[in-house]
This record gives C-alpha cells, sequence and structure tokens, in this order.
C-alpha cells in the first residue's frame, strides 16, 4: 500500500510510544487500585489501559516500518478510542468527585471486618469491600485521580494521533504513487525550421537589407 513519509513515521513512533506508556501505568495503577479493595470497573479500568495500548503498538510499528497499513489501523482506532475513552474518562471523572466526599466522611469510621461503618456530619453510611484501613478510600481516591489524569492524555494523543494518521494517509497519495516524469520546456521566439540553417554573408560583404 506504500509508505508514508519519513517525518510521518516519526510521528506515529513518538505517538504510538506515549501511548504505551500511558497504557501501561493505568494498568499498573488499576492493579494497585484493586488490591485496595473490591472498586468495580470504573475505579479499576485496568481494561482501559489495553484499550489504549493497542493503537499504540499500531503506532509504533507504522513508525518503525514506514507502511501505510499499521498507519491505517492507528488512524481508525485513534478515532474510535477518542469517542470510547472520552465516555469512559466522563463516567470515573464523576465517580472519582464522589470518592472524593467519601474521602473526608472516612476520619468517623470504624472498620468491621471489610465494612467500614462511618457517621459524618449527622449522616450514617457503610461502605463495603474495604481491604486493610479505612483510610484506604484516601488512597484509592489519589491514584484514581492518576488513573483519570492518564486517560484525559491519552484521549489528547489519540486525537493527535487521529489527525496525524489522516495526513499521513488521506494528504500523500501522491508519494506512494512512482514513475517518472518527463518534462517539456519549449523555448519562445524565432527558431529556424530543423535542417535550415542561415549562412553569414561573406567576407567584407554587406549584408542585405531586411525589408
Amino acid at each position: 500500500m506504500g509508505d508514508v513519509k519519513k517525518g510521518h513515521a516519526i510521528g506515529h513512533l513518538v505517538l504510538g510510544a506515549i501511548l504505551c506508556f500511558f497504557a501501561l501505568m493505568i494498568i499498573i495503577l488499576s492493579g494497585v487500585i484493586g488490591s485496595k479493595g473490591d472498586v468495580g470497573a470504573i475505579l479499576g479500568p485496568w481494561w482501559v489501559g489495553l484499550m489504549v495500548l493497542i493503537p499504540g503498538i499500531l503506532g509504533v510499528v507504522g513508525g518503525i516500518t514506514k507502511k501505510k497499513c499499521p498507519t491505517i489501523g492507528f488512524l481508525v482506532l485513534a478515532i474510535i478510542m477518542v469517542v470510547i475513552v472520552g465516555i469512559i474518562t466522563a463516567l470515573m471523572a464523576i465517580v472519582v468527585a464522589v470518592l472524593g466526599v467519601f474521602k473526608e466522611a472516612t476520619k468517623d469510621c470504624i472498620k468491621y471486618g471489610t465494612t467500614c461503618k462511618c457517621s459524618h456530619q449527622g449522616t450514617t453510611f457503610d461502605m463495603n469491600g474495604i481491604d486493610g484501613d479505612c483510610s484506604a478510600i484516601g488512597d484509592i481516591h489519589g491514584l484514581a485521580t492518576g488513573v483519570l489524569i492518564l486517560m484525559i492524555l491519552s484521549i489528547l494523543v489519540l486525537f493527535a494521533g487521529s489527525i496525524l494518521g489522516c495526513v499521513a494517509v488521506c494528504c500523500n497519495k501522491g508519494s506512494s504513487e512512482g514513475g517518472n516524469t518527463t518534462v517539456i520546456i519549449q523555448q519562445g521566439g524565432n527558431q529556424q525550421p530543423p535542417g535550415q540553417v542561415q549562412q553569414p554573408p561573406p567576407y567584407n560583404q554587406p549584408e542585405a537589407a531586411k525589408y
């Protein structure tokens, strides 16, 4: 399917490497969050890291090989992931904001097994699935905030990757078409027909007048 330009290939390599780094960090932090309690799929979105990792790998492959096939795959997945990860990020932002409120209430909690019984400003509620001390809610909130930031950065990189992929694939068609180009240069002015050359006048003989 042809090659992409060197500058575009370098751009795909850089953006792909950044996405792979963000994806691995999301997976690692999500695993740490999961070790502190049963937080569910939203606060422990390791699967989002896998979704970001796939276009990241395609970006790296496209940057190394300079081939259009992985570049097109990177472009398509980047556009899709911007939408999907964007929706998930919005949902996680809401959950993190709510968790921030609960973090303040953990100062008045008592641990019973895996349940934290809390009483804050006249309101009593239970938080289940907490491993360790009830203050783990604060740790989960901090880690979830870090994951949220990584997801937002991933969206920005995916958006930039979709633009770069469009430029490399859609606006680079001429570079993939080979063949020689023949350039014809036409000179202006009066030219003698082929085979007819005007002879200069003999020596010491004036040139005939032209009317």
